[in-house]
């Protein structure tokens, strides 16, 4: 188990991990590149989810290109595709929603994508919006969720602004777009930033913005797409939707690169910590001087990948925690993309 903690009051074993923009944390680089597309079919049953890949289809009986269409654009960059069904009924139920959210709360993925706006769901969206946030805080399980028009101003919601043209004349709105930033959000590794990255098979965007207005959608925490003369769709800059920061989740909080260190860490410490030294190492000094060790060169293999940077193994201390069974553990951690260093606070229990 794990999650985040203000106080060292946890009953169930786990790696309960805080990430503050001053105050300690942990990390390994971890596997990514699955997405979970919440989606209206025209066939098979709502609440059926089926898994989608390059090389693996398992579409339902008398699937459409309509049908397809998102997950193809998803799977342009991601490994991964869970498709859960939302029926063929329009507009959603809240109640649909959590029973999809339920249902997906036992399996694994980075990024969920709903590629509708907030004009006709935005009641949807902030249901999501408020699981991403209980995942995140209270499970431990560090997803990013990726929506259009939604001002969630956190970390974790990707807010698409506008859309594209494929090659073949097909417009996909903003909303449709959601599918591609997914995918990209997801097969990004902790080292790699979207700024920049190029859309495979758009020609142009919809609608095209000019300098002052993407300027403005940046400063809103939008992600927005532009083009040039060549015809070449990028995306501007990979950014969330956080404008909202803090002392503890300053403006380096805004940039998905480090979001993605940051929860890569988190899933890679508790990995760490639940496979080698749950109930096999000794609360001692030497067991924490080996559970020290261990995330020295764990670190020291994020800093070779670029994933972070200036790390030394002063910026690491490991001590026993209130309860007889509890670690703290308290790292400085500089993720690249950042001026500053991130204060992280992890305790293993």
């Amino acid at each position: 188990m794990s999650g985040t903690w203000t106080s060292q009051n946890k009953i169930l074993p786990g790696a309960y991990i805080n990430f503050l923009t001053n105050a300690p944390l942990s990390i390994t680089p971890g596997d990514r590149g699955v997405v979970v597309l919440l989606q209206e079919m025209s066939v098979g049953a709502a609440g059926e989810m089926y898994t989608i890949t390059a090389t693996e289809d398992n579409y339902p009986e008398g699937i459409t290109a309509a049908d397809k269409l998102l997950v193809n654009e998803a799977l342009k960059n991601a490994k991964k595709i869970v498709l859960y069904n939302l029926g063929s009924t329009s507009p959603h139920l809240i109640s649909t929603i959590e029973t999809a959210l339920a249902a997906l709360k036992t399996v694994q993925f980075n990024v969920l994508c709903y590629p509708y706006s907030a004009e006709e769901h935005n009641n949807e969206q902030e249901t999501i919006m408020t699981w991403i946030k209980a995942m995140r805080d209270d499970e431990g399980v560090k997803i990013q969720y990726v929506t259009s028009n939604f001002g969630g101003d956190h970390e974790a919601c990707i807010n698409v602004m506008n859309g594209v043209v494929l090659s073949n004349g097909t417009i996909l709105t903003a909303a449709q777009a959601t599918a591609w930033v997914a995918g990209a959000t997801a097969g990004a590794k902790v080292n790699q930033s979207n700024t920049g990255k190029a859309y495979e098979g758009a020609v142009d965007v919809a609608p095209r913005l000019t300098k002052s207005e993407m300027e403005a959608a940046i400063t809103a925490g939008k992600f927005i797409f532009k083009v040039n003369s060549a015809q070449n769709v990028s995306a501007v800059y990979d950014i969330n939707s956080l404008v909202t920061t803090t002392v503890d989740k300053g403006e380096v909080f805004r940039k998905n690169r480090v979001v993605r260190t940051v929860d890569g860490i988190n899933n890679d410490i508790i990995e760490i910590f639940e496979a080698n030294y749950v109930g096999k190492v000794n609360n001692n000094a030497d067991g924490r001087s080996m559970l020290r060790a261990t995330l020295i060169e764990y670190f020291g293999e994020l800093q070779q990948l670029s994933a972070i940077q200036n790390f030394t193994e002063k910026d690491i201390t490991v001590t026993a925690g209130t309860d007889s069974d509890a670690v703290l553990v308290e790292c400085n951690i500089q993720p690249v993309d950042s001026v500053e260093k991130i204060y992280i606070t992890v305790k293993l229990s």
